[in-house]
């Protein structure tokens, strides 16, 4: 039986019940409003339901129980959270749990150890066993004291030991308590930087965690947790700057993940066949994508479709020569210079045939900064210009906890790195690398393309119907089971006019839309997959911008001082930041 979620509703929590909603829709878990002063009157039918409502709700609830110990009692769960008012919350837990000896307290001002429990490994997912250092928001509490031994309290998240999530029960009932009283608007904006569980750590991660798990059968979740390893810039040598590439692959082969270069197509006549060898012979472990066009800082931050749409094309052209005359294959994968685009660069990368672009600034050039939300960030990736998708990625600085967290919400696991990371014989990597690996969960490493073209969400409405969310003009879907599965897929697609043609293992299948998604349908066998395309229009060519001999030769320069910062420069500080000024 499919579950479902009932908010708890209380007069004056319209703002908390819409934010809850929101995270549970974007979940894909379907819910219903209840008062909590009716609640076993009209919602009695409602077994094996989720109640989310604050401890003061839930204790209301379970006081009007008839008979807590009855079968439908006992088949409901309930995720409490702490009230705004902090003494009324406790008033409530000690109510809610017949105990005088539990206290709600006000988190320390300073760093504490946030640790989140190994031993709940279905709840905790990919998060399981972590210990951070972080600043709890002044909505959080801790918990002090204890119950009885019959409530059987499990701490799940502690902060210097003091439980911030804990699962308890009260009559056999089974009760999550969130000591935070926060919930996240998850349309509200981010800024240009790197998205930090660590701002809202405690109000979300129990509330991500739970869903996940309360939920799995009929939320969204991920195909796989895809990942690779990111490299930008270098030159396909088999040493570059203080990368080497004979030494990354020893380590690959020992570590099992994958690499890929972000290769600026201005270098396509650069590559020796030598070093083509090498690369062809490791492609399964190598991969290439595309580093925008000449890597002029702001190339895909320019907002003219007739600029934008030369830049991607010239890019496209130059990777096809490149692999023409090296036979190294390249994925049509952007990956943004310095991070830098407009919002108008996506519909040129759609129609130029692009697959997907990977980016670590979340946020467009020609934005105020209101466009991107949390929403966005937490999908798989971001779909909100030109319904096109950029794929988020970190550096290793920005922390184990947020790539444990893109795990948890099921977005691919994407490292960026520069051939300065690796000027420690790899030490840094490989530090990473086990980490990652040592997390709860299982990682397919892949070449960057393979990992975007099985990124998707998908959820089985029966046993062998399964609805899939799209995300990449391209998608692999697998059927692991023992018997055909027809698979049901949507895209959102505002711009449905500009796609000429659906394709299932090149072959054209039929496909239908509305305004803002495009289905189509398809049968998969028993244990194989197939491979989904979508084809877009070309912009009609209203002419080609010249570039003067000047800009010509700045981009040569440009790219000859950062090879010369790179290559010889990179270990003397003052060296190379001169060369940087002087670029």
């Amino acid at each position: 039986m499919t579950k479902r979620a009932i908010l708890l509703s209380e007069g004056d929590t319209a703002s908390e019940q819409s934010r809850l909603a929101g995270i549970l829709d974007f979940f894909g878990v379907s819910w219903k409003t209840a008062q909590a002063a009716t609640f076993w009157d009209l919602h009695h039918e409602d077994r094996n339901s989720i109640v989310f409502g604050s401890v003061r709700a839930v204790s209301a609830v379970l006081a009007r129980a008839q008979d807590a110990e009855s079968s439908f009692a006992q088949n409901l769960t309930f995720y409490a959270y702490a009230c705004a008012d902090r003494r009324e919350s406790e008033r409530a837990l000690q109510t809610l749990t017949g105990s005088a000896n539990i206290f709600l307290r006000e988190a320390p001002g300073r760093a504490l150890s946030l640790s989140i429990s190994r031993d709940h490994p279905e709840l905790t997912g990919p998060m399981g066993g972590l210990e951070i250092s972080s600043q709890l928001r002044p909505e959080d509490s801790i918990l002090v004291g204890g119950l009885d031994a019959k409530s059987a309290l499990t701490s799940v998240i502690a902060a210097d030991g003091a439980p911030v999530f804990v699962r308890f029960q009260v009559n056999a009932v089974a009760i999550f308590l969130n000591a935070s009283s926060h919930l996240l608007d998850i349309d509200q904006a981010v800024g240009p930087a790197y998205y930090d569980v660590k701002e809202h750590f405690c109000s979300v991660v129990p509330l991500v965690m739970f869903i996940r798990h309360m939920f799995r059968d009929s939320a969204w979740q991920p195909q796989e947790l895809g990942a690779c390893l990111i490299i930008d810039d270098p030159l396909l040598k088999q040493r570059y700057g203080s990368c080497n590439f004979r030494t990354l692959r020893d380590l690959m082969h020992r570590y099992g993940f994958t690499t890929n270069i972000a290769f600026i197509p201005w270098n396509w006549r650069r590559t020796s066949h030598s070093d083509a060898k090498f690369f062809r012979q490791e492609q399964g472990r190598f991969s290439v994508s595309i580093h925008g066009c000449n890597h002029t800082a702001g190339e895909f931050g320019e907002t003219s479709p007739l600029i934008l749409n030369n830049t991607a094309k010239l890019a496209q052209s130059r990777m096809k020569k490149h692999e023409a005359r090296t036979g190294v294959h390249h994925d049509s994968v952007m990956i943004f210079p310095q991070g830098v685009f407009s919002s108008a660069s996506t519909e040129a990368l759609k129609r130029n045939g692009y697959v997907a672009a990977v980016n670590t600034e979340l946020v467009p050039v020609d934005s105020d900064g209101a466009r991107t939300r949390i929403r966005d960030i937490w999908d798989v990736a971001i779909m909100r210009y030109g319904d096109f998708p950029i794929f988020t990625r970190r550096y290793a600085h920005h922390g184990l906890e947020n790539f444990a967290f893109d795990l948890l919400l099921g977005k691919p696991c994407l490292i960026v790195a520069h051939h300065d990371f690796f000027s420690d014989d790899c030490e840094r990597l490989v530090d990473l690398i086990k980490k990652l690996q040592s997390l709860p969960c299982t990682l397919r490493w892949r070449p960057l393309g393979e990992v975007i073209r099985r990124a998707c969400r998908r959820r089985f409405r029966e046993s062998d119907i399964c609805e899939i969310e799209m995300y990449g003009s391209e998608l692999l879907v697998e059927n692991s089971l023992d018997k055909t599965a027809r698979v049901q897929v949507w895209k959102r697609e505002n711009g449905a006019d500009f796609v000429t043609d659906v394709r299932c293992d090149l072959e054209p299948i039929r496909w239908t839309r509305d305004a803002d998604h495009l289905f189509y349908e398809a049968e998969v066998g028993p244990s194989s997959e197939k491979h989904f395309q979508i084809l877009y229009s070309e912009p009609s060519e209203v002419g080609r911008p010249k570039q003067s001999i000047r800009f010509e030769l700045s981009v040569a320069i440009r790219r000859v001082l950062s090879e010369l910062r790179d290559e010889y420069l990179s270990k003397k500080r003052f060296l190379s930041s001169t060369a940087a000024n002087i670029k």
